[in-house]
């Protein structure tokens, strides 16, 4: 709209002073020099005039043609954008759907006649020498202090604090969770503990192992089923070093859990234990 009024203010002073230097040649032709001047010069000057009015409309039409081009580019960019946006989104959502059909699918794998609950890790622990997090489920859901939490590795924890509507989660990784453990191949009975030695390589320690104990390395270690939070058969990780120490009784050896606990977003709160299989997490 405003390039059309420009282009036709600028044609219509080029065309009134075309008619006004027309009338003055006709009017005084060869009267007088001036006249015989203008009468000599007008035929270019209007040819000058026809070429500046062409230079402007073109000049005009670059720039609404330049701002046109901008508005494309910037239109481009936000649909890519949206595009990149909408795939990342996608993607996320596939992500959550397989990690909540591995949860669901662990009812089966566990024989699990018991009720339970998904969860999802809102928040987690800041603090350098402890390690927990805080999920979106909480009384009103059923969920109680010393409440297992699993996932379809293995073990992660259990419940140490309640709201309404959250619930606090203590890791194996944290130096104040301990569990009565067993060693799949031997047998052998230990605890389980979180270090703060250990806790910044996502390592815990098993303790109170004999030091004539034959276990190895890669070796699963499981709860025992003994003590009052945790029922047996839950995997809880691998044996990844052992340390003799001649001056113990016990081996000092470091498991690795199984799951990645810095990386859960999705957990299972065991709201009653009856019917539980042995190999939770286990392979």
């Amino acid at each position: 709209m405003k390039r059309n009024v420009l282009l036709t203010i600028v044609v219509f002073l080029a065309f009134l002073f075309s008619i006004v230097a027309t009338v003055i040649s006709l009017k005084n032709y060869d009267s007088n020099i001036v006249s015989r001047k203008l009468k000599e010069g007008y035929i270019p000057a209007n040819s000058q005039i026809v070429k500046i009015v062409r230079d402007i409309r073109e000049y005009i039409n670059g720039i609404f043609h330049l701002n046109q081009i901008i508005a494309e580019n910037k239109r481009l960019k936000e649909e890519l954008s949206k595009l990149n946006s909408d795939k990342i989104t996608i993607e996320e959502i596939k992500s959550e759907n397989a990690k909540l059909k591995e949860l669901l699918g662990l009812k089966d794998q566990i024989k699990l006649s018991a009720s339970y609950e998904i969860a999802r890790v809102v928040q987690r622990s800041q603090e350098a020498w402890l390690n927990y997090f805080i999920i979106d489920k909480g009384e009103k859901n059923g969920v109680k202090k010393n409440m297992v939490v699993i996932n379809n590795q293995g073990l992660i924890g259990y419940i140490i604090d309640t709201g309404t509507n959250w619930a606090k989660v203590i890791t194996v990784l944290d130096p104040d969770f301990s569990a009565s453990a067993m060693v799949v191949r031997t047998r052998e009975i230990g605890v389980v503990r979180g270090s703060v030695n250990l806790l910044s390589k996502r390592l815990c320690e098993l303790r109170y192992i004999s030091k004539d104990s034959k276990v190895k390395l890669n070796d699963i270690v499981i709860t025992s089923g003994m003590g009052e939070i945790f029922p047996k058969g839950i995997a809880i990780g691998k044996v990844v070093q052992i340390k003799n120490d001649k001056f113990e009784l016990t081996k000092n050896i470091v498991i690795e859990p199984l799951v990645d606990i810095e990386n859960v977003e999705y957990v299972m709160v065991l709201k009653q234990l009856k019917d539980i299989n042995l190999s939770v997490g286990v392979k």
